[in-house]
């Protein structure tokens, strides 16, 4: 077990920026949802400062503790509605951050010139510096700028009153340093332990989301030849085209099957037949998976959704390589697979899967009674 001390620098060293994650994907993750908090953050920051502000301004006004409180508070309040305001527009984390150490600090600046002007620590006055210090945990920022925005403002406060000390009473002075100094402790602790838990958080959920992500492609292969499965291409069909429309590209379906597959099992094993399968893969293994893919739909039957002028031939190119041999040379002699295969041009405003699996399928039963070892295709489109 750690010593204490070792385990509380490992707090503050994991506290004290927001951005270290590690691993840089684990970054890439949390930066936009860090990003989005922030401005919440910073938003709430600034409608809860002017409340504060407001009601300061009407019990300054109420209780006529000068013009010059209620004048300054007021300020304030215009202050606390424009950093709102901005902070929906902001983009980029440290410009949020800055909005946010602009408020405080501006709002601590002011404090001081009316400790000043006035004289004398007013309540008043004393519980706008506390809460303006507590304020501080509710933007999810890092330690490191948290102390520094908190800093400023004892500092601020420090300077300010040593330097008029002989006006204001001792024990004021002594209640100020004691009110900001147990508001810093508090609020620096606040947000240590919070960025620890979003840390932990984000870190939870964005393996969780990825473990989620390997599932729903584990569900969507095929555990033999690592194809996309039939769930899959039912799935992302109409996705797959309008990518292809993207592109202002035609898209192109296929469907084929592996002529006299039973007789390779029977003749050769069930172990070559799976090799003859994944030689099916491999000749496809170019295609990006996105846009453009082969699904196993079960047995011995695939599926082709690709897209360009030049699919007829770069298909034809691909099933060469699978008769040839070339890409498993553990195949027996005289094995050389051949495909029965029906391509169809799909229109521009697409089809469903089911009209598109019906078209390939009567085009790839003419290629097989044919003979097999044949591309039977519809090369002129078809209507939706």
């Amino acid at each position: 077990m750690n010593p204490p001390a070792f385990t509380l620098a490992g707090n503050v060293a994991s506290a004290w920026s927001c951005l270290d994650f590690g691993a840089p994907e684990l970054r890439a993750y949390a930066v936009p949802v860090i990003t989005r908090e922030t401005r919440r953050g910073v938003a709430l920051l600034s409608l809860v400062a002017l409340l504060f502000l407001g009601l300061a301004a009407a019990m300054s006004a109420v209780f006529d503790l000068g013009t010059a409180y209620t004048y300054t508070y007021s300020l304030l309040c215009l202050l606390a509605l424009h950093i709102y305001l901005s902070s929906a527009r902001v983009e980029q984390l440290r410009a949020l951050y800055l909005l946010a150490t602009l408020l405080l600090v501006v709002c601590g600046s002011s404090l001081v010139l009316l400790a000043q002007r006035s004289g004398q620590l007013h309540a008043m006055l004393l519980l706008s510096v506390a809460v303006l210090i507590m304020l501080v945990p509710v933007v999810p920022w890092g330690l490191r700028e948290a102390a520094a925005t908190t800093g400023a403002i004892y500092l601020m406060f420090t300077a300010s009153t040593y330097l008029g000390r002989y006006r204001f009473a001792a024990l004021d002075l002594w209640v100020l340093q004691c009110l900001m100094l147990v508001a810093a402790v508090i609020s620096l602790a606040l947000v240590a332990r919070a960025l620890q838990l979003r840390k932990h958080d984000l870190a939870l959920r964005f393996h969780l989301e990825q473990a989620q992500r390997e599932l729903i492609e584990l569900a969507n292969r095929d555990h033999l030849t690592g194809a996309w499965n039939r769930r899959h291409i039912e799935r992302d069909f109409e996705h797959a085209l309008a990518r292809h429309r993207a592109l202002g590209a035609d898209s192109w379906f296929a469907l084929f099957d592996i002529d006299r597959f039973k007789a390779i099992n029977d003749n050769h094993g069930h172990g070559c037949g799976d090799a003859v399968l994944r030689v099916v893969q491999a000749a496809f293994a170019h295609l990006d998976g996105e846009a453009e893919y082969l699904a196993r739909l079960g047995g011995d039957e695939f599926a082709l959704v690709m897209y360009g002028a030049g699919t007829p031939a770069r298909i034809e190119a691909a099933l060469a390589k699978v008769a040839g041999g070339t890409l498993l040379p553990g195949l027996p002699p005289g094995v050389a697979p051949t495909v029965s295969l029906g391509l169809v041009r799909l229109p521009v405003q697409g089809l469903l899967f089911d009209a598109a699996y019906k078209a390939a399928d009567e085009l790839l039963y003419a290629a097989k009674h044919a003979g097999g070892n044949a591309i039977r295709s519809s090369t002129k489109g078809m209507n939706p």
